[in-house]
């Protein structure tokens, strides 16, 4: 598909983020519902026919919104001219209700900082600069509007103060959400990077491979990597130096792969890579690669073992195809390949 993510690319929606927009959506749904029921009982002071336009507007977005929040941003099919849109059409709907109130002391000027503070998480740089000159903008003509409707100053002290209290907040917002997202990179980083050679770890693997295999007819290659006689390494130079030859095996797989390929430690001294719509002629082709690479580059050799997905197949079971293949590479004289059928155990 052109412009789809590659593996290396893609981000997997977490189960801690999916439960993080499903909080902010309920809330964000329970200001709206609670704003337009307050409005419809005339329980909130709503001078004026606009009240019925802003309800309905507030309403019919965030109905739209939801279903958005829940149909294609927590499954991973954000659209981005609607990513970019919503932070604008939340800021029109705090507009639209505190106008129509008609008081600009309201509480409902308090979500304004709320939006300001919520969204530093996600947006910064001249985006965020941008965002906050638009709410400072909406905060200047809703003022406007209620002074218009009910006779009283546009600006005032208190216009002031607000507007020093706002800028205050988006300021230091801003500097908060810098650093939740280095704090947000430097942990997942931890979490899904092998920390001595810094590729993907198994974790990882298993979480990507199993969301390309959610398409019952994507075609992937696996292929099982292990390191020939490491030992040896390790008891000759020490484990320092295998350390090295890790981290320069590592290097070595991923300067030999696709952009899409994705490669992993899976444990100890063995990779493993996947690589989407390969069958085995491709696999067979990048293990040779890799295999005569790690050998010119590295004072030890690798066997291989290659398996490719049958249509539904489950990943696991593919997986287990790779690495009992491996194993007979391994039995069969190290530093080669083995595809199709792994070979009976000896007695």
């Amino acid at each position: 598909m052109p412009g789809a993510p590659t593996y290396r690319q893609r981000i997997v929606t977490s189960g801690v983020g999916k439960r993080l927009e499903l909080h902010v959506l309920v809330l964000q749904s329970a200001i709206a519902a609670t704003y337009c029921a307050l409005a419809l009982a005339h329980v909130i002071p709503t001078p004026g026919e606009a009240w019925k336009w802003a309800v309905a507007w507030v309403a019919t977005y965030h109905c739209f919104h939801a279903w958005y929040v829940l149909a294609r941003r927590m499954p991973g099919r954000r659209v981005r001219a609607i990513e970019v849109a919503t932070p604008l059409l939340d800021i029109t709907c705090i507009t639209a209700g505190w106008v129509t109130v008609g008081d600009p002391a309201s509480a409902l000027t308090g979500i304004f900082l709320y939006a300001i503070v919520s969204y530093s998480r996600r947006i910064f740089g001249i985006a965020y600069v941008a965002l906050v000159v638009f709410v400072a903008a909406n905060l200047a003509a809703g003022r406007l509007l209620i002074a218009l409707t009910n006779g009283a100053p546009a600006f005032d002290a208190n216009a002031g103060i607000s507007l020093a209290l706002f800028l205050a907040v988006s300021f230091v917002s801003s500097a908060i959400g810098a650093a939740w997202r280095d704090a947000e990179r430097s942990a997942r980083r931890l979490a899904e990077t092998d920390p001595l050679t810094g590729i993907a770890n198994r974790r990882v693997f298993h979480e990507r491979i199993e969301e390309s295999a959610r398409h019952l007819q994507n075609r992937f290659a696996i292929l099982m990597l292990d390191l020939d006689d490491f030992k040896r390494v390790n008891d000759d130079f020490g484990h320092l130096h295998g350390d090295d030859v890790l981290a320069c095996v590592a290097r070595v797989l991923t300067a030999n792969l696709r952009d899409d390929d994705l490669l992993a430690r899976y444990g100890g001294e063995e990779f493993i890579v996947a690589m989407p719509d390969a069958g085995e002629v491709e696999a067979r082709a990048a293990a040779d690669r890799l295999r005569l690479a790690v050998a010119a580059a590295t004072p030890t050799t690798v066997s291989i073992g290659c398996a490719v997905r049958s249509p539904g197949e489950d990943p696991e079971s593919v997986i287990r195809r790779a690495d009992a293949m491996l194993l007979a590479a391994k039995r069969t004289g190290k530093n080669r390949i083995q595809t199709g059928e792994p070979l009976p155990r000896s007695a």
